[in-house]
């Protein structure tokens, strides 16, 4: 059995590495998103701000009469308008260019979550250029919220920021994961009706969200890693009446009010403020009596060391509790009854294509317990299922690997 458990973190370390990519390239930060905004400064002059970094352009609205006026000197303060203003526009291109990439650099690691001391100390320099020149700005008020998020002191910035750009897909996520982290259902639910409205949450991520939540027995834990799945899981859970099941972010556990209200639940928290692999693996040490079920999008980083304690169910891992749960039962009831199984393999959009892979694990463990059983044509009918779920997952070469 320990054997077959590493085979499938073999498998995973695939799996994982596919998702987080998709994550990375689909994670909307602060740069992607600030279009169609203007900066106004002293001098009357506009700055419109394009989707990338380094594609700032200026232009002004000085006549041509003001350009031949006899007076030198307004000449000169003209020119000194201009280098005055180049000079504003180049600061806060630099302020967007220091807060942004350091921000996203945070939030791409595969090793944390929490963002290290330098890159918060360089997104506070660049934040406060832009409290500073535009303090009525978009980037002023989502900055401000994203240094201290989830803490409900902030949230004034984040919806000062969704008046300015309620369609920013970056705002929408922190609007819903806020209302996930202080319980506003109303809030969570409805910014995700909006993104499923606008196709930001697709229907094959609606339908990865549910099997997820179907996943998880009664009164469970489910840890999640990121906004990719915790909004459309969520959003699943409520609908399908999951009041049993206790979500947890590890991205909301950067939180101090965040880890309060979980330690009022009952959990009990790692000493420590940075949440990382050793933070995750902590506290799952520390609450095994809660029936904790981690998503298999996690990193395999934040596997390592606790690979012995897991065992596939679903689109989960379950952590510690062979004594108390049939995990063979559960998977063979998840693909026989709760999921639609003839879908798994057929491409739907890179949304849920990107995470497809997660099914393998469960599949292959229903696949075994066949052979055993010395069913025969069902074997073949989960094995044909197999392959055609790594064939959209383009995970063939990897289950070839695990197969032989």
């Amino acid at each position: 059995m320990h054997r077959y458990i590493f085979l499938i973190l073999v498998l995973h370390a695939a799996i994982s590495g596919s998702a987080q990519n998709y994550n990375n390239n689909n994670t909307n930060s602060p740069a992607t998103n600030n279009t169609n905004k203007t900066l106004i400064n002293q001098q009357d002059t506009v700055s419109s701000v394009s989707p990338g970094l380094e594609e700032i352009q200026i232009s002004t609205k000085k006549s041509k009469a003001y350009r031949t006026v006899p007076n030198p000197k307004f000449g000169e303060e003209a020119e000194k308008a201009d280098k005055d203003s180049n000079s504003s526009i180049q600061q806060l291109k630099s302020a967007k260019y220091q807060f942004e990439t350091n921000y996203s650099n945070s939030r791409h690691q595969l090793t944390r979550r929490s963002a290290s001391q330098e890159e918060v100390l360089n997104m506070k320099q660049g934040a406060q250029i832009y409290a500073n020149m535009l303090p009525g700005s978009f980037e002023k008020h989502f900055y401000t919220y994203l240094l201290s998020k989830y803490n409900p002191k902030q949230f004034p910035e984040l919806q000062q920021a969704a008046n300015l750009q309620p369609t920013n897909t970056e705002v929408q996520q922190e609007l819903a994961v806020y209302g996930v982290a202080v319980n506003d259902q109303k809030l969570a639910d409805s910014v995700a009706v909006q993104m499923i409205a606008q196709n930001k949450i697709s229907g094959g991520l609606l339908s990865y969200a549910t099997d997820m939540v179907n996943s998880v027995p009664e009164n469970g834990t489910l840890l999640l890693h990121g906004y990719t799945e915790l909004i459309p899981v969520n959003y699943e859970k409520n609908n399908l009446g999951r009041a049993d099941i206790q979500l947890i972010s590890v991205d909301l556990m950067q939180s101090p009010d965040y880890q309060a209200s979980l330690t009022a639940k009952g959990f009990v928290m790692p000493n420590s403020a940075f949440v990382d692999t050793a933070f995750v693996q902590t506290f799952c040490a520390l609450n095994t009596s809660r029936n904790l079920f981690l998503s298999m999008s996690f990193p395999k980083e934040y596997f390592q060391g606790i690979a012995s304690a897991l065992n596939p169910v679903g689109l989960t891992f379950a952590y510690g509790q062979a004594a108390t749960l049939d995990y063979n039962a559960l998977n063979i009831e998840l693909v026989e009854t709760k999921w639609k199984k003839y879908e798994l393999g057929i491409g739907k959009d890179p949304q849920s294509d990107a995470l497809s892979a997660n099914y393998l694990p469960a599949l292959l463990s229903v696949s075994r317990l066949y052979e055993e059983y010395n069913k025969t044509e069902e074997a073949k009918e989960i094995d044909h299922i197999i392959m055609n779920v790594a064939t959209r997952a383009r995970k063939t070469g990897q289950l070839s690997k695990i197969k032989r």
